[in-house]
């Protein structure tokens, strides 16, 4: 990985360097591969790669430096504190690399549970071992999920969100139209899973069937992706009598005792009309039915933390799903498995080395200079009162910026303790003792006033983000890397990148759901109705606009990208509106953004992003956004006959 990563960002610097003359048909016709195609001519996935991509690039190289870390204390003889991040990383990575203890483990602590699952004599016995279950240690299948966040409505405290249920392979592939053999093969894993887990082949084959019947009755009733985006339809409020109601087939008293979240004056219902047909479900006559899909969901939600045949059948359906032809070695998976167990102690180490105080406060200063820049951008909107400017421009004003690392590390990554193999610990008791551990920290949230400064997002992660109930921007330290920011390129080619990324999240402010939220973080619909209306007007085009791209001769999903096309569509106006009439700064900014979304997949990989993914394909988001950026035209010389123009009547946006 390290050699690649060389190798590419050499690449970087001579596409930097040859591009700025080359402005023949390749880039009118299509921009992307124009600008692309030397490094994708160099990428060859290998056999354990369903894709690649900037962001996964720079993750493999954070975790190729974390693995040199986890050699070092796993082949060194030193006793380390207990506590220390040291000693918990030596100690997880043993009981990761075990397998001999992982197999003779099996499910440990999970196993009563289990137990009480296939045991359950009623409908009532089986709700309680769930409940049991998801409140000890998390998991979750038909009922009893939820989740502790913050108010939509009233976002200073926390609630509780009743999740939906477990949709395993999920709705757009249980409805899909093209989707029968992946269907097939799933069912297939689905009843391996079974046979491993003891029961034979006909009983294996008859509760498959058994699961497929209620997963595709509960598919049925379930949102679909663009709908979970929508606060309007996944924030209902519920009191528990009114939860007593929708679950009439429950005693929702004791499920909130075993839950541990009683005594709540509210409780959120994010699929109300999947929580209608879970309780039509919970019929006696389904009762073999429902123990069987909930058996399977705790197998195939622990899996890869269990013994060899539950890691090879889970690794060998994940690798159908995504079109990858290899495994990884252990080695690698071991080491992968030990980072994302303890994710804050890799955060600490890895800021030692990679977080530069002049690269921040660089940052920092562009982070100023997009912030002014929307706040003339939604100046300039004419469908926009006065008074709904002023509010827009107070949510700019009062973004949170986070970048980094934060200044206090979570407290929960302090309270996981790791118990080696040695003191009778296993993967699968430090795995659920890490469960505990968040699930303790979650309920410690409720009835207190939520703190703002916390970090949910590790430093190494290699992403940014919005969110909309803290109205904040979030840049963790790994995406401040090559070749998304390098103090050593251009300013227009650092706006380009990090500062598309640092515009595009801004813009979710603004998007189609983030636009909902007050400057406080509130669900709070804050505009006119004549505006909203103007609003979803220059949404449907941009819908109807993405939709007429295509991918492996499928169309991009307008509805689904909708928010993400409006924060890129957002994001290019705001860079090239900060640039002006410069022609080679916004040059270096068009080839950089086009640079950072170079991106090679296997087609069934690609076909699973294009069902669930929120983002256009990464072709997509370069050629549909700079089509409807008027500055590309004046910089490329864009002419009717080229396959990049689209009339300016019909090139879309909604911060123009």
């Amino acid at each position: 990985m390290r050699k690649r990563m060389a190798a590419l960002l050499m690449t970087v610097l001579l596409i930097v360097q040859m591009t700025g003359c080359r402005k023949d048909t390749g880039g009118r016709d299509d921009y992307y591969a124009f600008i692309n195609q030397p490094i994708l001519s160099r990428i060859e996935l290998e056999p354990t790669e369903a894709g690649w991509d900037w962001f996964g690039e720079l993750q493999a190289a954070a975790r190729n430096e974390m693995e040199e870390t986890i050699r070092e204390l796993a082949n060194d003889r030193k006793t380390y504190e207990k506590g220390s991040s040291e000693q918990k990383i030596k100690d997880m990575y043993e009981c990761v690399s075990d397998m001999d203890n992982r197999n003779e483990t099996g499910l440990g602590p999970l196993q009563p549970h289990m137990d009480r699952i296939r045991n359950a004599a009623s409908i009532e016995e089986y709700v309680e071992a769930l409940a049991r279950l998801r409140g000890q240690y998390g998991f979750s299948s038909i009922l009893g999920g939820y989740s502790v966040m913050q108010d939509m409505a009233d976002s200073g405290r926390y609630a509780v969100y009743m999740m939906y249920a477990d949709t395993l392979i999920g709705k757009e592939y249980v409805e899909g139209e093209d989707t029968r053999e992946y269907m097939e093969a799933y069912f297939a894993y689905v009843e391996d899973m079974l046979l491993e887990f003891g029961m034979t082949r006909q009983e294996a084959a008859r509760s498959a069937d058994s699961i497929e019947g209620l997963l595709r009755d509960i598919c049925g009733s379930t949102l679909t992706a663009e709908q979970y985006q929508d606060p309007a339809l996944i924030y209902n409020v519920y009191t528990e009598q009114k939860l007593q109601e929708l679950y009439s087939n429950v005693d929702v008293r004791k499920l909130l005792e075993l839950l541990r979240i009683d005594g709540q004056d509210r409780y959120i219902v994010i699929d109300v009309g999947q929580a209608e047909k879970i309780n039509s479900l919970l019929v006696e006559e389904n009762l073999q039915a429902l123990k069987d899909y909930s058996t399977f969901a705790l197998l195939n939600d622990v899996a890869e933390y269990g013994s060899a045949a539950y890691v090879k059948l889970y690794t060998d359906m994940q690798n159908a799903l995504y079109g990858i032809t290899e495994s990884w070695d252990d080695e690698f998976v071991w080491m992968n498995l030990t980072q994302e167990l303890l994710p804050w102690d890799f955060g600490k180490i890895y800021v030692k080395e990679h977080f530069s105080r002049e690269d921040k406060e660089a940052v920092e200063e562009m982070i100023g200079l997009i912030l002014e820049e929307y706040e003339e951008i939604i100046d300039r909107q004419d469908w926009m009162s006065l008074v709904t400017k002023e509010r827009a421009v107070r949510k700019l004003r009062t973004m949170q910026v986070k970048i980094g690392y934060p200044d206090e590390w979570p407290a929960a990554g302090d309270m996981m303790q790791v118990t080696p193999v040695s003191e009778g610990g296993s993967l699968m008791s430090n795995l659920l003792a890490g469960i505990e551990v968040s699930i303790e920290d979650d309920l410690d949230r409720l009835g207190r006033e939520v703190d703002r400064t916390e970090w949910d997002v590790t430093p190494q992660t290699v992403n940014a983000m919005y969110d909309p109930l803290n109205n904040e921007i979030i840049f963790p330290a790994a995406i401040l890397q090559a070749p998304f920011y390098d103090s050593g390129s251009s300013q227009g080619a650092n706006l380009g990148g990090i500062g598309f990324a640092i515009a595009h999240e801004v813009s979710h402010a603004f998007d189609s759901s983030g636009a909902l939220y007050d400057e406080y973080g509130n669900y709070n619909v804050w505009w006119l109705e004549e505006e909203l209306a103007a609003y979803e007007e220059l949404s449907q085009s941009i819908v109807e606009y993405y939709e007429g791209y295509e991918v492996m001769g499928m169309p991009v999903d307008g509805e689904l990208t909708l928010a993400e096309n409006i924060a890129d569509l957002g994001a290019m106006t705001c860079i090239t509106s900060i640039i002006g009439d410069d022609r080679e700064m916004l040059e270096d900014a068009f080839e950089q953004m086009a640079y950072n979304w170079a991106d090679v997949t296997t087609e069934s990989y690609a076909l699973y992003l294009l069902k669930v993914d929120t983002h256009a394909p990464n072709k997509v988001r370069v050629n549909a956004v700079l089509s409807s950026c008027d500055a590309f035209y004046d910089v490329y010389r864009i002419w009717n006959w080229d396959d990049m123009y689209v009339a300016p009547e019909d090139r879309v946006g909604i911060w123009k």
